[in-house]
């Protein structure tokens, strides 16, 4: 369907609700614009944390509204993930009751089949402790619509020479939790800062950027084209693993650089312990173990090192090549099970779909 083609709701009929949040302005930005440029014009309305009474509320932060000693305490009706790492967010706890804040909202948007068995028949379900109440009918699968654009770049000419292997590390942030930003400076679960000493070695054998999460950094931006500019990612734990893989992406996971202990063993259910525990993707133990899988993709991609001195010389442009299959093991069965393909490259849309179908229900309209 064409913009046109979704049925127009009275003015503000659909609300988002901003956090006043430094740190994810950008991705804020970036997540409500998609949304609202798939919507008919007027039907959004736009308010800081509060919700708006009588419209659709979406939030991108769980416990919007939600905190005993939070000034603001008009919670939202639907929760969008800001991203799409598992972490257990869909799972947090009310700091009062202990209860799943999930609960709280009528309607949660997710990725994929991941979120939905694990909300509906998964240990945490299982487990009373939780408590959890969410019904099937309540939970949406819209993708993951930050894709969007990266799909649509990633179908254009590449506008760069290419003659060796372009590599991005992209970490997760290291801060610690409700610490005033404090971060950890030895080992972490994050690759940073435990990769930050081979940064050097990296840019002198490849073609190499870094691009720290907006907590690590003063312009706060997300990481974005950098992505499709990639051949291959190194991460850890994050949003950027997923959507490198959902890209076609190989990501290196530098193990030895991390705490992957403390990964796993910290929320054991979520898909980012799954991913270590069973290695799903490429997990070296060693740097000259990475740097081995890292020759072998370069070969595959851009060509021995006769080619590749041709194209330096050149400075030829040439089509990006598929590296899905360079992903490793496990990855092509896991990403889709995680980040729906249905409407791959339009998630915005279907999102916006999902929104306008909520606020077409009895019970928005009445509150009119």
């Amino acid at each position: 369907m064409t913009q046109s083609d979704l049925p127009r709701l009275r003015p503000g009929a659909i609300n988002f609700c901003w956090s006043y949040n430094k740190t994810y302005a950008n991705v804020q930005e970036q997540i409500f614009d998609l949304i609202e440029a798939e919507l008919p014009p007027g039907t959004v309305s736009h308010s800081i944390e509060d919700a708006v009474a009588g419209a659709v509320n979406l939030s991108l932060f769980i416990r919007q509204g939600r905190e005993l000693e939070d000034a603001h305490r008009v919670p939202a009706d639907v929760i969008l993930a800001h991203g799409i790492a598992d972490k257990r967010y869909f799972f947090s706890q009310d700091s009062t009751t202990s209860l799943p804040l999930a609960n709280e909202y009528d309607y949660l948007l997710v990725p994929g089949a991941w979120h939905v068995n694990r909300l509906i028949e998964g240990t945490y379900r299982k487990n009373p402790h939780y408590q959890i109440k969410v019904l099937e009918s309540q939970i949406k699968k819209v993708g993951w619509l930050r894709l969007d654009p990266l799909f649509a770049e990633a179908k254009t000419r590449d506008q760069e020479p290419h003659h060796r292997l372009r590599l991005l590390w992209a970490p997760t942030h290291n801060v610690i939790p409700r610490t005033n930003e404090q971060t950890v400076d030895a080992l972490a679960p994050s690759s940073l800062p435990g990769f930050k000493p081979h940064v050097k070695q990296m840019a002198a054998r490849y073609i190499f950027r870094v691009s720290l999460h907006p907590r690590n950094r003063s312009d706060r931006k997300p990481t974005g084209s950098q992505l499709v500019w990639s051949d291959v990612v190194i991460s850890d734990f994050g949003t950027m693993v997923y959507e490198a893989w959902a890209l076609g992406k190989p990501v290196i996971f530098p193990r030895w650089a991390m705490d992957v202990e403390t990964l796993i063993n910290r929320n054991p259910l979520s898909a980012e312990s799954y991913i270590y525990r069973n290695r799903i993707g490429l997990h070296p133990e060693s740097l000259e173990e990475m740097q081995a899988i890292l020759d072998q993709i370069q070969n595959a991609l851009i060509g021995n090192r006769l080619t590749r001195f041709l194209k330096r010389v050149t400075r030829i442009k040439t089509n990006r090549k598929d590296a899905s299959d360079l992903r490793g093991p496990g990855v092509k069965d896991f990403i889709a099970h995680y980040v729906d393909p249905e409407r791959q490259g339009k998630d915005a849309r279907r999102t916006a779909e999902v929104l306008v179908e909520i606020a077409k229900l009895e019970r928005y309209q009445s509150a009119n």
